[in-house]
């Protein structure tokens, strides 16, 4: 039993410092967002995010990048974005208006005003998409994937999952400290020494 509440503990330990680890990444890509709102609003620019995090709902950049995954993105200067990369932007298309899209870039082309345009197209789509895409309409360059997080997001934020992987472990952890604190004062009782009360009650009777 005591093998168990070992194991049970150790686990439950993991997972928390896990979380935690977690909680503050978190906390400093929303510090390090607020900031650049910030600034962005005292220079009255109107830009998109520093970063930002899309789960993918669609097959169109399979094999690369499956559905469920997540893709974390920056905003980087429009020159900074080369053939090739894997950029998110705002759709428009008719069916998809004003929906993030995660695609390659397959083309860049200068425009009359000097603006940039970016042709894409996803991994698994036969044609490139139909509208070009402007600067002004990219949301950011992709800098990685998160394997299979939408799943884990998705059973994380159902009831089932929000018990058995936060409400759990932290009754586990509660309940076997309270075990440890019990077991600790009844030992602490057993071994209280004899203040000689029971010694005066045998000469008191004696008498």
């Amino acid at each position: 039993m005591a093998t168990f509440r070992k194991i049970l503990h150790f686990l439950s330990t993991v997972l928390l410092y896990s979380l935690l680890v977690i909680v503050l990444i978190i906390a400093v890509f929303f510090g390090a967002y607020f900031i650049d709102q910030m600034i962005g609003m005292k220079n009255h620019e109107d830009r998109s995010p520093l970063f930002g995090v899309y789960v993918i709902i669609s097959p169109s950049m399979v094999p690369n990048i499956n559905v469920y995954d997540a893709v974390v993105t920056m905003r980087v200067p429009t020159d900074k974005i080369e053939m090739y990369d894997v950029i998110t932007f705002l759709s428009k298309d008719i069916d998809t208006h004003g929906t993030p899209i995660t695609h390659r870039v397959v083309g860049i082309v200068e425009t009359e005003d000097g603006k940039r345009g970016y042709r894409t197209k996803g991994d698994n789509n036969n044609a490139e998409d139909n509208a070009l895409i402007m600067e002004d309409e990219v949301i950011g360059k992709v800098l990685f994937r998160i394997p299979m997080i939408g799943y884990v997001r998705t059973f994380v934020t159902s009831k089932l999952g929000w018990f058995l992987i936060v409400v759990l472990p932290c009754v586990c952890v509660i309940i076997y400290d309270i075990g440890k604190l019990v077991g600790l004062v009844k030992t602490s009782n057993k071994e209280l020494p004899d203040n000689g009360d029971n010694k005066d009650k045998e000469e008191d009777e004696k008498i």
